[in-house]
């Protein structure tokens, strides 16, 4: 057993399911990484890495410290998360520095999971601090 190759394959393998089927393949690759910061499930970082020949890429960050408490769907739905953040800095326009705007929110609910500041329904849709709940029957969760 390769605990290392295990957790990055199984990554990538989402990656690429999911940005096949919810995002067409507009992504781009990115690198993961397991970062502890304290109170987030997982970010989105744009050319936070860069190869000696000047090529940038993009950080998807999982925190290993919900990798094992969190269920399988509730990783996907981080992962999709911060996969909506790479669609908005590839095709869109990003807020202010960890601001959830208009536009990511549409294409959260496009992808079939709703954004909540509260993590359930009624919650706001934009702000600072998201969450976010499949959408029964949505996209997200038929992928």
């Amino acid at each position: 057993m390769n605990p290392t190759a295990e957790l990055y394959n199984a990554m990538q393998l989402a990656f690429d399911h999911f940005n096949n089927d919810l995002f067409n393949k507009t992504l781009p690759q990115v690198l993961f990484t397991n970062q502890r910061q304290q109170g987030v499930m997982g970010y989105f970082a744009p050319n936070r890495w860069t190869s000696v020949k000047g090529k940038n890429c993009h950080e998807i960050a999982i925190n290993p410290l919900y990798v094992g408490k969190a269920t399988l769907i509730e990783l996907m739905q981080t992962l999709v998360h911060e996969m909506v953040h790479c669609w908005q800095f590839c095709h869109g326009t990003p807020g202010r520095a960890s601001y959830h705007n208009k536009e990511w929110s549409n294409k959260m609910i496009s992808v079939g999971l709703m954004p909540s500041s509260t993590g359930k329904p009624g919650g706001d849709v934009v702000g600072q601090h998201m969450a976010d709940y499949p959408v029964p029957k949505g996209k997200f969760i038929k992928s």
